[in-house]
């Protein structure tokens, strides 16, 4: 089986992005009938989809994703899900880095090309971090707000959309993942809206 796993912002283009270079790489290496898995989630967080999805691979299965990030923020993470990978005889394809990790990649070699990587996205993120604070600080010595404006939602920009969906009888659940957001924090803004009561 080949699985195709995607950890995402709740941004919808970089699922799409990812899904499509997914499809495409699949599509050159002859890998057939992708099985999505996706989740927006910090990778931070201990009961993610990846680890379900481990737990059900069987020797031979192929496990693509778009870059090594996505599967772990740490070198022990990312380390580990390798190792547990590789303990059920599957295969990891990273399309970013063209690197395709065997069952039997425990040698010195994909251990220090690994270790690089994962290095280099955690600098990565720590200057964007560094970057954002920079820039906030910026923000709060001009006198700049920060943020949203109070009293105001994400949801806001969506309004005619989400009245469009209600008047054609969509529940919450669904209208939430049409407008990519959480069905609670949907009810919410619908109440305090006035929309629904």
């Amino acid at each position: 089986m080949n699985y195709g796993y995607m950890r995402v912002s709740t941004d919808k283009q970089d699922a799409d992005n990812q899904r499509g270079a997914i499809l495409e790489y699949a599509n050159k290496q002859g890998l057939q009938n992708i099985e999505f898995i996706s989740e927006v989630i910090s990778s931070r967080k201990a009961d993610r989809a990846i680890f379900q999805l481990i737990d059900g691979l069987r020797p031979n299965d192929n496990l693509i994703i778009f870059e090594l990030s996505r599967l772990g923020r740490s070198m022990s993470e990312l380390e580990s899900i390798r190792v547990k990978v590789a303990e059920k005889g599957c295969t990891i394809h990273a399309i970013s880095q063209n690197l395709t990790i065997k069952p039997n990649g425990s040698d010195i070699s994909t251990q220090a090309l690994i270790f690089a990587l994962s290095i280099s996205a955690q600098i990565e993120r720590q200057m964007i971090s560094d970057r954002t604070k920079s820039a906030l600080q910026a923000r709060k010595a001009k006198g700049l707000p920060i943020g949203r404006p109070a009293g105001q939602s994400k949801l806001d920009a969506h309004e005619a959309e989400i009245k469009g969906y209600l008047a054609k009888d969509l529940n919450l659940t669904a209208i939430s993942k049409l407008i990519d957001c959480n069905r609670q924090t949907l009810a919410n803004w619908l109440e305090s809206k006035g929309i629904i009561k």
